[in-house]
């Protein structure tokens, strides 16, 4: 169980940035797709303190991603 959890947060560390940056079309897969695929993840009963360490960095890069996303946006329809 711990190696399934461990592969999955090394998956979406590798690959959330660059799906939300995407291309000129917009993101490949939106925020509250990788939100939710981290929030699953907390809810498995046997996370460790190492793997629930690297799902809040993952969640701050998230959301540190989104406010940029939205800035950029937002200046960019002014």
């Amino acid at each position: 169980m711990q190696t399934l959890i461990d592969q999955d947060i090394a998956h979406i560390m590798r690959v959330m940035k660059p799906s939300l940056c995407g291309d000129f079309g917009g993101p490949i897969l939106p925020a509250e797709y990788w939100r939710k695929r981290l929030y699953d993840l907390l809810d498995a009963h046997h996370v460790t303190k190492t793997q629930l360490c690297s799902i809040d960095d993952l969640l701050l890069e998230l959301d540190e991603i989104d406010a940029a996303i939205l800035n950029a946006k937002a200046v960019a329809v002014t």
